[in-house]
């Protein structure tokens, strides 16, 4: 994290004469180099499951935002139990583990996705900064820091900056207008921003000042504001059924307690669910995958399937390589992309069985399709550089070697490879000017580390 805080100031240092007059090419790079600095300093959950589905639920909003996009949308997790997300300049979104796992339903989702790109897509934090005339670039950077760990971030900004956290009142409103005219527009039921938001201001009132969630500080709420968005959705017929969790959303939320709770809890509350059969049987057999038990999980999944029970082929067929069953992995997961070929995880889960296979053409194929489906999955990225090199072509092997390195947060090892990537490939080609231009790119940003290293 002490990286990070020096990268905020050292990339102050580099650009802080944009600070007023922000042009948009420089609040992209901001979020990028943010995010690079991030992902190599934040706890972030890869899982491409988890990923996968709240990149889906973002880029459904997103793709209802005006065109053109001045930049691309991105969301991670970040493996926090605080309920709290926040949004970069440049498209970048971040959600905590811990609010996933609080929200009641889709549309509560959608609502604080809605809600964090409205603040991305009117440039909130830029115009606030602009706004107050206080605040240089290495002060926005250092804001954004105190949304992700506020300690730390009030380090890097002084006591007196800390006060810019908060987003003004008219942004909030202007936040809220907008991402329920996302949400409709993409089909969700706005309804679930305001249940959320109602929910939350009700335990904030009640909460002790130092358990407030940290959502609640960067958002500050008010009864203003509730009565502003309840005015603004009581005229919307509620679609039937919003308010009821879907399947997908409780696999993912199965996934994540998974990988962060109690061991020993969450077998015996998914243990319990599963005594119903149907969905709850499949969540027990998910959890037990994601803990590692790949055998018991097949054989929960198996049955929950005979129950009825669709959708769970990506599980299957991760099981099955997780057992060593190569054949019926592959067998699964071919008929899935076959069925749903716009499923990202099932191409990469079946790239990945192909590498174990050694069919690297094959698994090349899939890894290709799983990248172009879901470009935020570095472990595509990671597989897809193993495809390529161990088939013979070292060039790209390293130029996705680098890609996956890059993000994670891997600076200085994902330009040298970047470099050696840019000698092998085929000069001219758009994989050696990406080359050339991300270890560029990299350079300035390791250049830029000049507290802390």
């Amino acid at each position: 994290m002490r990286r990070l805080v020096a990268a905020a100031v050292g990339l102050g240092l580099l650009l802080g004469g944009y600070a007023r007059g922000y042009p948009i090419a420089e609040e992209r790079k901001l979020g990028e180099r943010f995010s690079i600095e991030a992902a190599g300093e934040l706890p972030l959950l890869r899982e491409p499951a988890v990923v996968d589905y709240v990149n889906r639920l973002g880029q459904r909003i997103v793709s209802h935002l005006e065109a053109p996009q001045p930049f691309p949308y991105r969301f991670s997790i970040v493996l926090d139990a605080r309920l709290n997300a926040f949004a970069v300049p440049g498209g970048f979104v971040y959600v905590h583990s811990g609010l996933l796992l609080r929200v009641g339903n889709e549309a509560e989702l959608a609502g604080v996705l809605g809600h964090e790109i409205g603040h991305t897509h009117a440039h909130h934090i830029v115009r606030q900064q602009e706004k107050s005339r206080l605040l240089n670039y290495a002060a926005i950077a250092g804001l954004l820091l105190s949304v992700v760990q506020p300690a730390i971030g009030a380090a890097a900004m002084g006591a007196n900056a800390t006060a810019q956290l908060k987003y003004r009142r008219e942004f909030e409103q202007e936040a809220d207008y907008l991402g329920v005219r996302y949400m409709r527009e993409a089909g969700f039921d706005p309804h679930g921003m305001l249940t959320f938001l109602k929910r939350m201001w009700d335990e904030q009132r009640t909460a002790p000042s130092d358990q407030v969630p940290p959502y609640m500080l960067s958002h500050p709420m008010t009864d203003e504001r509730i009565n502003h968005l309840e005015a603004a959705t009581k005229s919307l017929p509620a679609r039937p059924g919003w308010d009821e969790p879907s399947f997908a959303l409780e696999r993912v939320q199965a996934i994540v307690r998974a990988l962060t709770g109690d061991r020993a809890a969450v077998r015996e509350s998914y243990a319990r669910r599963g005594a119903a059969g149907g969905p709850g049987l499949a969540l027990h057999g998910i959890s037990l995958l994601y803990q590692g038990d790949a055998r018991s999980a097949l054989a929960v999944l198996d049955r929950a399937r005979r129950q009825g029970v669709t959708d769970l082929e990506d599980d299957v067929g991760l099981a099955s390589l997780r057992t060593g069953d190569l054949d019926r992995a592959a067998r699964v997961l071919s008929e899935r992309v076959e069925s749903a070929p716009d499923d990202a995880v099932a191409h990469a889960t079946l790239g990945r069985v192909r590498l174990a296979q050694g069919d690297y053409a094959a698994a090349r194929r899939e890894l290709e399709r799983a990248a172009a489906l879901a470009p935020a999955l570095d472990d595509v990225e990671y597989d897809l550089g193993q495809a390529c090199g161990r088939g013979g072509d070292a060039g790209l092997g390293l130029y996705h070697l680098a890609r996956a390195l890059e993000m994670r947060g891997s600076v200085e090892q994902a330009r040298a490879q970047y470099d050696k990537a840019s000698r092998l490939l085929e000069a001219g080609s758009a994989e050696a000017s990406d080359a050339k231009e991300r270890a560029d790119a990299l350079e300035e940003i390791s250049s830029a580390r000049v507290i802390g290293r």
